[in-house]
């Protein structure tokens, strides 16, 4: 297919959005966007080590932004900390997360060296993750503890351009440092109306894990979703505005054909209305974009490197696909209601070693079970998977995770790769389905789907593997050093949306 075909036909696609779709969220491979997803932070201890998690966000734009900052606990994502964040032009804002204290128990805390002004301000000692929301009713997990937001997720969401005199405010002048941070503490009600515009976009950012007495720092770059809102929202404190039910109601995933792992790759673009649908239209775009039958990577866990493999698979939609009340019931594509122990979703995990011999981890493989749930589930919302290569259980081996799923590679198999599925019932015969209005084109054959529904199966997943290796104390010249390093991968992924041209 020649570039004049292809440009042809992406004029056309765009063409027949129309005016009601000029927006079209989506995922951007270049990793800049208006709404980002860190599908993990953690300040909990591995091997009496502990995490700390420095998260970053960088203005790529020479316009103002005002950026919601948010970060969720991991088990049932209920929000721990957020504040509005003023970035200049060109700016970049650094956060860092560390224990409030050297137990198990404490909160997360989060410290700044940097200048940006944020609302509310962020003390020089910092600032201590809360579990408020914990005591909802509508929160159905057991543990209501601090330690429950030592790990989780977090966001990062344009909601307004900025200009005028609050621009003048917020950029740094030739020491480094803001004009007047006070004019955000907050925002005056005349400049909100004037001083703020659509979200224009040009974020990125990156996680870093890091565990100094482990000798580690894996790095990770953040899900990035362009063109997500088609309206400026005004920054607020108290309450949940700015998030994923404020999407715009279209969406646009290019993937490879349906769920053909033998099909020609990359040859779809599937663009979806999701207005009118429930539980909510942007929750349901953004779903879309994140919607995977199967979740890949490799693994390491050779006795003779020491090594360790920890898998991320994190739900950032999945706490709107459930009731408020009793009995927590959940909504497609979710399957499993909420119980005092998690939300817990069934899937198979299948694996592959380096020369091709493989093996299905069965149910007794997976340890420990949840209490009243099967043993092959994910319960929580930031979830990680610890390969093993033996039956025990506890803690994850890279990142000390709480929110554990063990997996026992029992058949000798010290590398490989693996394959995870969702087994639920709504996950694997219902998914979500978009509306009529929905368009797919073929980017290959110029084939078109117009106005035809497509149904998207599995669920909405992010993350990416860790691995570690542990050689211990090495000869370095005449003295010697700790030989420990890691890295961060992100994951593959299959992908079910049909029908498709």
């Amino acid at each position: 297919m020649n570039s004049f075909q292809k440009k042809a036909l992406a004029a056309a696609v765009f063409a027949g959005l129309g005016s009601g779709a000029a927006m079209a969220a989506h995922v951007n491979p270049a990793g800049l966007g208006q709404y980002l997803i860190f599908p993990y932070y953690t300040v909990q201890q591995s091997g009496g080590n502990a995490y700390n998690t420095i998260v970053t966000v960088v203005n790529t734009t020479t316009l103002g932004k005002v950026v919601k900052v948010r970060f969720r606990e991991g088990k049932n994502s209920r929000e721990v900390l957020d504040f509005n964040l003023y970035l200049s032009p060109n700016d970049v804002w650094v956060g860092v997360l560390s224990s409030a204290d050297a137990t198990t128990s404490s909160p997360a805390r989060l410290t700044t060296p940097d200048t940006s002004c944020t609302n509310p301000r962020i003390p020089a000692t910092g600032v201590d993750f809360r579990n408020f929301l914990l005591g909802e009713a509508s929160d159905f997990v057991t543990d209501k503890s601090m330690a429950r937001t030592r790990e989780g997720y977090l966001e990062m969401i344009e909601s307004a351009t900025v200009y005028g005199d609050t621009l003048l405010a917020i950029t740094h002048d030739a020491t480094g440092v803001p004009a007047d941070c006070d004019a955000v503490n907050p925002v005056p009600a005349a400049n909100l109306l004037t001083d703020f515009d659509v979200p224009t976009g040009g974020l990125s950012g990156t996680g870093n894990l890091i565990n100094v007495n482990n000798g580690t720092d894996m790095a990770y770059k953040p899900v990035a979703i362009s063109n997500a809102f088609f309206l400026p929202i005004a920054p607020t404190l108290g309450s949940e505005s700015v998030r994923a039910t404020d999407l715009d109601p279209w969406s646009v995933r290019l993937v490879g054909t349906s769920d053909n792992p033998t099909g020609q790759e990359g040859d779809q673009v599937y663009m979806d209305d999701w207005f009118l649908t429930t539980p909510f239209p942007g929750v349901n775009a953004m779903s879309a974009l994140m919607m995977s039958t199967q979740v890949m990577n490799e693994f390491v866990i050779e006795t003779g490197t020491k090594s360790a493999t920890d898998w991320v698979l994190t739900f950032p939609t999945k706490r709107f696909y459930y009731a408020s009340a009793s009995p927590f019931t959940a909504s497609t594509p979710f399957t499993a209601a909420g119980t005092t122990a998690g939300a817990c979703e069934t899937i198979s995990f299948e694996y592959v070693n380096r020369e091709e011999r493989g093996a299905a981890a069965g149910g007794e493989d997976f340890s420990p079970p949840p209490p009243a749930g099967p043993a092959s589930t994910l319960c929580w919302e930031a979830n990680v998977v610890s390969l093993r290569g033996d039956s025990s259980s506890g803690a994850s081996l890279v990142l000390g995770s709480q929110n554990v799923r063990d997996i026992a590679i029992t058949t000798g198999a010290q590398n490989g790769w693996g394959k995870l599925t969702f087994t639920g019932a709504n996950a694997t015969g219902v998914g979500l389905t978009s509306n009529a209005t929905s368009d797919a084109y073929n980017w290959s054959t110029l084939g078109t789907q117009i106005n035809v529904p497509k149904r998207f199966l599995g669920l909405p997943v992010t993350g990416f593997m860790l691995r570690t290796f542990n050689n211990g104390t090495l000869s370095c010249g005449t003295g010697t050093c700790i030989s420990n390093f890691g890295s961060a991968l992100d994951h593959s992924y299959r992908v079910s949306i049909s029908p498709s041209p």
